[in-house]
């Protein structure tokens, strides 16, 4: 009876003992269980607080410090970074090409001098010349002047591969834009300050070109800065150059920036063009190509590839469209058009390697030639 009664006893203190691990197992449990809660709950605040942050940094502060900084706008428009970066402008050979001369040419805004820098690449049946002096070697050339505007993020030394296209048939000068490569100390990056540095560039190859007409070739933002230039020649020197080539260009840089990702990242904004596509306008960041094409008297040959993923070909099929059904033909000079399959790769960057350029570029200097009388060509 003693054992029976000790043996209960024991169980009791077993059952005792298991319930209370248990006990002890379910406040662990629920003490782990409050403290994940708790922690998923900071977790969750801190992602809110950074995602709300985020969305104040994106959609708040980066728009009105656009709006509110001229120089925030000069970058975003120019993107002036040097590509290649630490150019060797002297060294041309370094870049795979020969035959080029590195030069500069002093321009003046109001009373500031600065120097443009330039490469002329030579033709390539001219390339081997033995002169130096870039004056000497434009006047003794027997072939037409292109003067090359390159785009954003670029500087003389990048299109390489578009300058041996170009000079099988031209004396290519390339200029790099103040702001860009080692051009323009001292003074600011504009629309309007660019083209009135290209007015006295073209005077200066006028000056020194004495067997062969000058044609304009854009590419990018360079066709914008083309446009405006040549409307500027006709319009303040009376002179008109024998033709404009227009690689990869858009309409407006209104449009231009609703066709962008940042664009459209940015346009469902109610403040959008407040912010941004107002203060671009106002402080002269326009680039109104199809307005100034308007006015544009020789004939324009447009090139677009359908694979462009930073400017949509559609702007340049506007553009194109634009100047050729609002300018007088007969007097103002033929538009040409050209654009390459998505199949063929080439970007935006790349239409000059298609096959069939070289036979399109001589096709249009014989629209050129065979348009106007000689007296109205330079």
């Amino acid at each position: 009876m003693g054992k029976g009664c000790s043996c209960c006893k024991l169980r009791r203190d077993s059952l005792d003992s298991d319930l209370s691990d248990v006990s002890s197992l379910d406040t662990n449990t629920s003490v782990k269980w409050s403290r994940s809660k708790r922690m998923m709950l900071w977790g969750f605040i801190i992602l809110a607080a950074i995602l709300f942050l985020a969305f104040i940094l994106i959609w708040v502060i980066i728009p009105i410090s656009f709006w509110l900084s001229i120089a925030f706008q000069r970058l975003m428009v120019f993107i002036y970074i040097n590509s290649p970066s630490n150019p060797q402008f002297d060294n041309p050979g370094k870049y795979g090409i020969t035959g080029v001369q590195n030069f500069y040419i002093t321009v003046k805004e109001n009373d500031t001098m600065t120097k443009i820098g330039a490469w002329m690449i030579l033709p390539e049946q001219e390339k081997d010349s033995t002169l130096t002096n870039v004056s000497e070697l434009l006047e003794n050339s027997k072939f037409d002047v292109l003067l090359y505007l390159h785009g954003v993020l670029a500087n003389r030394a990048k299109p390489i591969k578009q300058y041996e296209v170009l000079r099988q048939q031209f004396l290519v000068i390339a200029i790099d834009h103040r702001g860009y490569g080692d051009s323009g100390e001292g003074v600011e990056m504009s629309e309007t300050g660019i083209v009135n540095d290209h007015l006295q560039i073209y005077d200066w190859v006028a000056k020194h070109n004495l067997k062969g007409s000058v044609y304009y070739w854009g590419h990018s933002l360079g066709t914008a800065l083309t446009c405006h230039t040549v409307r500027a020649l006709k319009e303040q020197h009376s002179v008109v150059p024998k033709g404009m080539v227009l690689e990869a260009p858009f309409t407006t840089y209104a449009e231009e920036i609703l066709s962008t990702v940042i664009g459209k990242m940015f346009q469902w904004l109610a403040y959008f063009d407040s912010t941004v596509i107002h203060p671009l306008h106002n402080n002269g960041f326009r680039f109104l190509s199809t307005e100034n094409i308007l006015h544009v008297d020789c004939p324009i040959m447009v090139m677009n590839a359908e694979d462009d993923n930073v400017i949509p070909y559609t702007l340049g099929q506007k553009l194109a469209e634009v100047a050729s059904t609002q300018r007088d033909l007969v007097k103002q000079g033929n538009v040409t058009y050209h654009l390459f399959s998505k199949e063929k790769g080439y970007g935006h960057n790349d239409c000059t390697q298609d096959p069939a350029v070289p036979q399109y570029i001589s096709e249009f200097k014989k629209f050129c030639e065979e348009f106007a009388p000689a007296k109205d060509i330079v």
